[in-house]
């Protein structure tokens, strides 16, 4: 995002925040007509940036505020990483915290260009060369080694005449990605090349998620193609040195959650949290371990150009935005599975906020919990307002880190659930690209692996958007030794049709929406034979 900024910037374009909406106001009374296009594709991005930031914020985050420490034997940690470093002590936890990634190579691959473009993405990331280990006191650190001491391996496995080569690629790709790292001694990046036909390659790598995010992962691939064309090709990659390291955003973050100011974003999320916390009642198909599962399991549809459209439209007219609808219609649907009307859901924000962090990889992402409060009398537009000054509160004091503000809040500690919530939305931002979109760098395109490998879940349940042209692709990601499919797809369906009740009449209370299928109401009918439904929607739904 960060060359977009600067573009703006520098086009004389003004970015504010107003109910919920962008709104973009130019000096120039013709302004470059690509640019404005790109801010609107890009407009749920610049939102999550802006929110809770004026004008002077905006421009004070291109200056390279974050300063340079003093080199150390080791470093504070994160406050993600601390709390990231006490759950993957756990070895289940550990695994589920892997990020995974798997690319296909077709051209001819130049294996020592290949490697060496790998390392000097290790060189250049000192987070990619850190471990962590106690000090003589005690205390937990990040500990940067030098590159000699952690060359980069790239073990490769020849399968070109293997007779069932399909199956065995994709039992080496997901014995990778579940492969458990040893985060005092190193590596936390691991990659393999698997050799399928003779000029095809599968790429695995996977970085644990305490040094790194699903932005960091796009970092790496890119700079790792970067570095690459620049070798085969005897040029000088057209990377500028990082100017900051990891360490020092994070005695930067340290720093920063210190003063009056920082004490304001933690009363703002204590009094959030206040009174007894809500635990979602979601009705589960198997006992629910004593101790959390990462297992993984997902479906995926997507919603039609009609439903989206309303959808956008509605949110449009209430001054809110398509992620806002969205969180709406999914405490709408838990309300109508369980009668809660007290839920919390969690979902990710990238934690970059300052322009010194656009190329860093890194764990940056931070957490945002969102805790809304209504009724069943309320009606979708009511619930959606109420979603809207949720979401704008939690972006405005999104500085505050989540690790925090579960220390803060001294939760009693249930070993089978996450902190907080156990279900998470998220929105991408990949507008008009498909997710197996090929690249072409010299004589190398690289494409997404189609079958991806074995799924991990950190949540009961993830319901996950992403807009891909008219339409909105639409994956819930869920823990199978909590919930059967079955129950997963009846979900999605359910979801979909409360959004087309939604859109058809949005100011019908939340308890009279309806969402069960034709065939659904028919089986209530008969099966209660008219009689009224003890305990309403949560056996309806038949969840």
């Amino acid at each position: 995002m960060k060359q977009l900024l600067s573009r703006i910037k520098d086009n004389d374009i003004l970015l504010e925040v107003v109910d919920g909406k962008l709104k973009i106001f130019a000096k120039n009374a013709t302004p470059n007509p690509e640019l404005i296009s790109e801010i609107r594709a890009r407009k749920e991005e610049l939102l999550h940036f802006l929110s809770g930031r004026d004008q002077a914020a905006f421009t004070e985050s291109f200056q390279a505020t974050i300063p340079v420490i003093p080199v150390a034997e080791d470093y504070a940690l994160s406050s993600s990483q601390k709390m990231l470093w006490i759950v993957s002590q756990f070895e289940q936890a550990n695994i589920g915290y892997n990020i995974p990634g798997v690319h296909v190579f077709e051209g001819n691959l130049d294996y020592e260009a290949f490697s060496a473009a790998l390392q000097a993405i290790v060189d250049r990331h000192e987070n990619l060369r850190t471990v962590f280990r106690e000090n003589a006191e005690g205390e937990v650190r990040q500990v940067v080694l030098p590159s000699a001491s952690l060359p980069v391996a790239v073990p490769c496995n020849d399968l070109r005449n293997a007779a069932d080569q399909e199956q065995q690629v994709k039992a080496l790709v997901s014995q990778h990605a579940l492969t458990p790292f040893d985060l005092v001694n190193g590596p936390l990046l691991h990659a393999r090349l698997i050799q399928i036909e003779d000029h095809k390659w599968v790429f695995s790598y996977v970085l644990h998620h305490i040094i790194s995010d699903g932005w960091s992962m796009d970092i790496l691939m890119k700079e790792l193609l970067l570095f690459y064309n620049a070798y085969t090709t005897g040029q000088t990659p057209p990377v500028a040195p990082l100017r900051i390291q990891y360490k020092d955003y994070t005695a930067w973050q340290q720093q920063q959650l210190q003063g009056e100011s920082l004490q304001a974003h933690k009363d703002y999320w204590l009094k959030q949290f206040e009174g007894e916390l809500p635990i979602l009642a979601l009705p589960s198909d198997k006992p629910r371990p004593a101790v959390k599962t990462y297992s993984g399991a997902d479906i995926s549809g997507r919603l039609g150009a009609g439903i989206t459209k309303d959808l956008k439209a509605l949110c449009q007219q209430q001054g809110a935005t398509l992620f806002m609808g969205l969180m709406a219609a999914v405490n709408a649907l838990l309300y109508r599975y369980t009668g809660q009307n007290d839920i919390v859901i969690g979902s990710p924000i990238a934690g970059r906020a300052h322009a010194d962090l656009e190329d860093q990889i890194g764990f940056y992402v931070n957490t945002l919990a969102f805790r809304s409060r209504f009724k069943g009398e309320d009606s979708f537009v009511a619930l959606l307002d109420h979603v809207k000054q949720v979401t704008l509160g939690a972006y405005e004091h999104q500085i505050y880190p989540f690790g925090e503000l579960v220390e803060a809040l001294q939760l009693q500690r249930d070993m089978s659930r996450n902190p907080l919530f156990d279900v998470q939305v998220t929105l991408g931002h990949s507008q008009g690209q498909g997710t197996g979109a090929a690249t072409q760098l010299g004589d190398l395109k690289v494409s997404t692996y189609a079958d991806d490998q074995l799924q991990t879940s950190r949540f009961d349940i993830v319901f996950n958007f992403a807009e891909q042209g008219d339409e909105l692709l639409t994956g819930i990601l869920y823990n199978p030794d909590v919930y059967g499919p079955e129950t997963i797809l009846r979900l999605g369906q359910h979801l979909e049709q409360l959004l087309t009740a939604i859109v058809a009449d949005p100011q019908l209370p939340i308890g009279a929406v309806e969402y069960l299928s034709a065939e659904e109401r028919e089986e209530l009918l008969v099966g209660f034979q008219g009689e009224a439904l003890p305990g309403g929607d949560a056996m309806a739904a038949g969840a």
